[in-house]
């Protein structure tokens, strides 16, 4: 009984490592970039954190300068209604899927914010793309949006991606009120 129990749990222990890292060595490259995404973008460093967006955003929006500036004027906005950005952290991304010379995969994404009354937290999801066999990796963040219309921004997402579910986000009041 305890040898089964015993080889029930080492079977257990290695399917939950494969799966916390199920593209290998390239869920690092992924991570490392949200990682260096999101420290740049606590930082307000907008032109750094604009760099991971995928230029087919970029050019929806004009140009990388009339993003930066956009994007620069509505942080600033929130800041005037005292909301602050506090953390930004990633999960593991899903398998990573081929699509002629793409890689695609998605990537949760939780994002911490001081609010007037306490602190939200959000969770979302994030697709990376890669154009150069994983080197850099492009995000987009998906928010509330379907797969569909994903696909009308992304037109060679795979249909093998998944979007998790869209979650609330959860509210933490200040205990100093």
């Amino acid at each position: 009984m305890k040898k089964r129990l015993l080889i029930l749990f080492i079977a257990l222990l290695s399917l939950s490592t494969t799966q916390s890292q199920v593209n290998g060595a390239m869920d690092k490259a992924v991570l490392e970039q949200a990682d260096d995404m999101g420290k740049k973008f606590i930082a307000k460093d907008y032109a750094g954190f604009l760099l991971y967006t995928h230029p087919i955003v970029v050019k929806n929006m004009g140009n990388r300068e009339k993003m930066l500036e956009e994007t620069t004027k509505s942080f600033k906005q929130l800041e005037a209604e005292n909301i602050t950005f506090l953390a930004v952290k990633f999960g593991a991304p899903s398998k990573i899927v081929k699509v002629d010379n793409e890689m695609q995969c998605i990537i949760p994404q939780m994002i911490e914010m001081k609010v007037p009354g306490g602190k939200l937290t959000a969770h979302t999801s994030l697709i990376a793309i890669s154009n150069n066999k994983g080197k850099n990796w492009y995000f987009v963040d998906v928010s509330s949006n379907s797969m569909e219309s994903m696909k009308m921004l992304l037109p060679t997402l795979s249909s093998e991606l998944v979007l998790p579910e869209p979650q609330d986000p959860s509210f933490e009041e200040d205990p100093k009120q």
